[in-house]
């Protein structure tokens, strides 16, 4: 899978998980909400680390805590 595929998976399981919505996550990160929805929809192809950095600010957690998931594992991550 495309990292940014394993980013918007990663983002809706926290999502989930902190039982925060999609608006709520735009709202904090100021985001644009398209940009939001396709990253969680897995309509991005590129992504770039801040938005990771403002995702993970958001959901109260680090990065390494975000990217702490089998998705970003090196096997599972097409360059």
């Amino acid at each position: 899978m495309k990292l940014a595929e394993a980013v918007g998976k990663r983002t809706k399981e926290l999502l989930f998980e902190k039982q925060m919505t999609q608006y709520r996550l735009v709202k904090i990160t100021c985001l644009n909400e398209k940009t939001v929805s396709d990253l969680i929809h897995g309509k991005t192809t590129d992504v770039k680390f801040s938005t990771i950095f403002l995702i993970a600010d958001a959901l109260n957690i680090s990065i390494k805590e975000f990217m702490n998931s089998p998705l970003f594992d090196r096997t599972n991550i097409e360059i």
